[in-house]
C-alpha cells in the first residue's frame, strides 16, 4: 500500500514539475515576444497600417558674388495618381479589376503577359468624380498605362503647377479618391531668365531611379539633378536631403490621411564670382551688336560699329 501511495505522490509531482516546466516555456516565450522584441512586432504592426512617400530634397540657391539670388526654388501645387491604391480601391468597391494585355521581351523571348488596365480604373473611377468638380483634364493614357507598368513606386503627376483656384477647389470638396492626392513639389526658378544660363545650366528628372532607396519607400519621388554647368557641378552640394511623409491606412488598406510628415533638408547655397549686373550689361551689349536693330532696348546702349 505504502509504494502504491509513493508512487501516486510521484507521478502528482511529477506532472506538476511538467506543468510549471510548461507554464515557464510559455512566460519566456511571451517575455522574448513581448520585451525582448516587442518593438521589433511594434514596427512590423506599424509599417502594415502606413505607407510611407519620399519628399523631393530642396535644392539649395545659386547667388552671384554680391548674395543676388540668380536661380532659387518655388512651390509647385501638383496632383498626382498613387497607381497601385487606385488598383487597391477598385479592388475593394468593385471587384477583380479589368486585364489588359501587353508583349513583352523575357530573357530573350516574346512573352504575353497581362496587368490591371490602369486607364480603365481612372476613366471610371476617377475621372468621373473630378468631371463632377470641373477639375478633370486630358491626360496621356499610353503614357500612363507605361507609367504603372515600368514605375508603378512612382507616383503619376495628373496635373502639374495648378493654379490657387484649382488647389483650392481640390482641397475644399475633399474628393476622397483612393490614390488622389495633392503635393507641394520644389521647382527651380532661374530668376533672371535666360541671364547667365550658359554659366547655371539646368536639372531634370534622374536617368535612373535609386532602386535600393526606393525599396525603402511606399512610393518613392525622386530629387531632380543637375544636368549641365553649374547646377551639374555642384550637384553634390546643391541637392540637399529628402523628407519623408507617413500616411494612413485605413482598416480596407486604402490610404486616408496624413499621420505625420519629416520635411526636406535644403541644400547648400553656392556663390559664384561673377557679377549679375555686370553680366546683365555684357549680355545686353552683345545683344545689341548681334542685332543693332534692337539697340536702346534692355538695361543700356551699347555704341554701334
Amino acid at each position: 500500500m505504502n509504494q502504491k501511495r509513493f508512487n501516486a505522490r510521484w507521478r502528482l509531482q511529477f506532472l506538476g514539475l511538467l506543468f510549471l516546466a510548461g507554464l515557464a516555456a510559455l512566460l519566456g516565450r511571451l517575455w522574448f515576444v513581448q520585451v525582448a522584441h516587442g518593438q521589433e512586432w511594434t514596427n512590423k504592426i506599424r509599417g502594415s497600417s502606413e505607407a510611407t512617400v519620399r519628399i523631393p530634397s530642396v535644392r539649395g540657391e545659386i547667388r552671384d558674388r554680391n548674395g543676388t539670388t540668380l536661380v532659387q526654388n518655388r512651390a509647385s501645387y501638383e496632383v498626382d495618381f498613387y497607381l497601385p491604391e487606385m488598383v487597391k480601391g477598385y479592388r475593394e468597391r468593385v471587384g477583380p479589376p479589368p486585364l489588359t494585355g501587353y508583349r513583352t521581351t523575357i530573357n530573350g523571348m516574346p512573352k504575353d503577359l497581362k496587368e490591371p488596365d490602369i486607364v480603365k480604373i481612372v476613366n471610371s473611377g476617377i475621372v468621373p468624380r473630378l468631371d463632377d468638380l470641373d477639375l478633370a483634364r486630358d491626360y496621356n493614357s499610353v503614357q500612363l498605362q507605361r507609367h504603372f507598368r515600368t514605375n508603378t513606386e512612382v507616383p503619376y503627376s495628373y496635373l502639374k503647377d495648378i493654379d490657387f483656384e484649382t488647389m483650392a477647389k481640390f482641397s475644399e470638396h475633399d474628393v476622397g479618391l483612393p490614390g488622389v492626392d495633392i503635393t507641394i513639389k520644389p521647382v527651380r526658378s532661374y530668376v533672371y531668365g535666360a541671364l547667365a544660363s550658359h554659366l547655371l545650366g539646368y536639372v531634370g528628372p534622374p536617368d535612373d531611379t535609386n532602386k535600393e532607396e526606393a525599396k525603402k519607400f511606399t512610393f518613392y519621388q525622386a530629387d531632380v539633378e543637375g544636368k549641365s554647368n553649374v547646377e551639374k557641378a555642384m550637384d553634390e552640394y546643391l541637392k540637399g536631403k529628402p523628407g519623408i511623409r507617413y500616411m494612413r491606412r485605413n482598416a480596407k488598406g486604402q490610404i486616408d490621411g496624413v499621420l505625420r510628415e519629416v520635411p526636406p533638408t535644403a541644400g547648400a547655397n553656392v556663390n559664384l564670382t561673377i557679377d549679375a549686373r555686370i553680366q546683365m550689361i555684357a549680355e545686353e551689349a552683345l545683344r545689341q551688336y548681334i542685332h543693332p536693330e534692337h539697340q536702346g532696348e534692355g538695361l543700356g546702349s551699347a555704341p554701334k560699329g
